[in-house]
């Protein structure tokens, strides 16, 4: 099968990659090349494929890396992101990145995805979820390429990404995506005592202190640190008012010294949802965050369970 060319159209959408200019992108939003379905009788669908094949043969390399060209595709059934970009020979942190998913979930029947010709991780430069702001710490500091400047125009609107490209998710990145870490449960907090043994500012004794506490004005709202069901809500003589929250996996979270609490038993919860705000109730000299994490039952240090962009 001979290899379909670009048109002059697409090549102008097309962005360089690593260590070339970028191409000019118009101002209106452009309208990509779509598949029909992902299999080999689309045109569209092997065009990009045969492109795909160029750009791993380049990052092995052989050869010249061509250009990053994005194609659009319509969900025809739903799909989860790990069986969507197999077909699509992608990593599915390419697809994620460059769709903007902060988490792993199934596409809907319609939605629409955009599909690029080359794999890498794809940082928007102004982040807005916690994924971002972790993929915002990739630096040359830490060994890696600086990224180049790349524009896509997705379900949001136009983007302006720093393009990676060859790269996958780092061990943190993956443990975010797939839901095996926590997001920090306040907008802003400064760690005021940490896990394990201290010295209780109540009684001036040494105890297991099961959380940490974030210091935070009175009033801040609380946010929830992961999906999950409210598994209690109510008063405690220690804790005060607190929320505790049950997640997949056996893990529970713990919010405590609330002023109010916006959430009722079994309701459930997304990550990020309000949940309560900062108070000083129960056995607190301030206001402050008491936050706990626990796996089936046993407590854990938040502190390593938490992107650092969000510390």
């Amino acid at each position: 099968m001979s290899r379909a060319a670009p048109s002059m159209a697409l090549l102008a959408l097309a962005l360089c990659s690593a260590g070339a200019a970028p191409v000019a992108v118009p101002s209106g939003a452009p309208t990509y090349p779509r598949f029909g379905s992902l299999g080999p009788d689309d045109m569209m669908y092997r065009q990009h494929q045969d492109q795909l094949a160029a750009s791993y043969s380049a990052l092995k390399g052989k050869g010249k890396p061509p250009d990053v060209v994005l194609y659009e595709y319509r969900v025809a059934r739903a799909v989860d992101i790990l069986s969507l970009a197999a077909r699509l020979n992608l990593p599915y942190e390419t697809v994620a990145t460059l769709n903007r998913m902060d988490r792993s979930r199934e596409f809907l029947p319609g939605e629409k995805i955009l599909v690029p010709t080359m794999p890498g991780i794809f940082a928007p430069e102004s982040p807005s979820n916690d994924l971002e702001i972790l993929l915002a710490y990739r630096n040359p500091a830490d060994g890696r390429a600086s990224g180049s400047a790349f524009t896509a125009y997705g379900t949001r609107g136009r983007t302006e990404f720093r393009f990676f490209p060859g790269e996958s998710f780092t061990p943190e990145e993956r443990a975010l995506f797939l839901g095996l870490l926590f997001r920090f449960p306040l907008s802003a907090g400064t760690l005021s005592s940490g896990f394990g043994l201290r010295k209780s500012p109540i009684t001036g004794t040494l105890a297991a202190h099961r959380g940490i506490d974030l210091a935070a004005p009175a009033g801040s709202d609380v946010y929830a640190a992961r999906d999950g069901r409210v598994s209690e809500s109510g008063f405690d003589p220690a804790l005060g008012d607190y929320v505790a929250l049950e997640h997949e996996g056996g893990w529970m979270t713990v919010y405590g010294h609330l002023s109010v609490r916006r959430v009722v038993l079994n309701e459930r919860v997304e990550s990020g949802m309000i949940i309560g705000n900062v108070g000083s109730t129960g056995l607190s000299t301030g206001p402050h965050l008491h936050f706990e994490v626990r796996n089936r039952g046993e407590p854990q240090d938040p502190t390593p369970l938490i992107p650092r962009g969000n510390r």
